[in-house]
């Protein structure tokens, strides 16, 4: 009986650290939550008007002279995957490897890995990686993100891919998020009807703009996605944590209940006995 109880105790003492544990990783990605979304939100206006610029220079363009809205005659095609570094995240990072794995063709697709999880797991399973950006989200910096816009836009120029993605997490709110593609070339470019308008004068001319205007666009759209991932990577890991510790609460009551029950079982037994003693 002793022991039952003893071994009831020790373990009600190691939920309770286990409890520690993911109520400080709870209070810690709910911070970064918050900080990312922040980002997140105050790039979307400016991302949004970059857009919507791009799509109104690219409907006066000649197709002719279009070539970022064409695909390139290669064999394969590049996908940039955005994970995460870190575990404890419930199924973000899966939900991502199966988004992959029934859209893509692994011998048609090389992929760019950003977080060690998705590399150690397209590695793992035969995808031909290209591993130079597999920390780019350790700290997410737009300097470094810069690298990432130029290294894809002389792959497409150079006509090495066919088509170059990002898959990332889309934000929907706090408890969905859910795997995305976004073509960075061909740039999916919607159509704008702006016939009503007077002609704009250009200086330089429109395709000189266009040149200049498209790398600041991929990097604002990487940016962007990126963040966006690392803002459902941080809600998701808080959602796992937070369902963690209430597990944890939820043991210890049962565990609590289970010890008083037994210690009381041990007293009645210890009473009898000396009663029984004195007979």
């Amino acid at each position: 009986m002793a022991g039952n109880l003893n071994k009831t105790k020790h373990r009600i003492a190691s939920i309770n650290s286990t409890k520690k544990i993911t109520k400080a990783m709870e209070l810690v990605s709910t911070v970064k939550l918050k900080k990312f979304k922040n980002v997140m939100l105050k790039n979307e206006l400016y991302s949004n008007e970059l857009k919507s610029l791009t799509c109104t220079l690219f409907s006066r363009l000649d197709d002719e002279e279009n070539k970022y809205t064409k695909l390139n005659d290669a064999e394969k095609d590049l996908l940039i995957v955005v994970s995460s570094n870190l575990g404890l995240c419930a199924g973000y990072n899966n939900d991502i490897y199966h988004y992959v794995e029934q859209n893509f063709d692994k011998n048609e697709v090389v992929i760019i890995p950003i977080g060690m999880k998705g590399d150690s797991y397209f590695k793992k399973n035969g995808f031909a990686l290209n591993e130079e950006f597999v920390l780019l989200n350790e700290k997410i910096n737009y300097l470094d993100i810069t690298r990432l816009g130029k290294t894809v836009l002389s792959y497409f120029e150079n006509k090495k891919y066919r088509s170059i993605k990002l898959v990332y997490t889309k934000y929907v709110n706090s408890i969905k998020f859910v795997p995305n593609t976004l073509s960075l070339f061909p740039l999916e470019i919607e159509n704008v009807n702006d016939s009503t308008l007077i002609e704009p004068l250009y200086d330089p001319d429109l395709k000189t703009l266009i040149d200049n205007l498209v790398p600041l666009y991929v990097n604002i759209n990487l940016y962007q996605k990126i963040v966006e991932s690392q803002v459902c990577e941080q809600a998701s890991r808080r959602n796992a944590m937070e369902n963690a510790t209430d597990n944890a609460d939820e043991l210890i009551s049962t565990l609590t209940l289970e010890y008083n029950k037994a210690r009381q079982a041990q007293i009645t037994q210890e009473i009898s006995e000396v009663i029984a003693g004195q007979k």
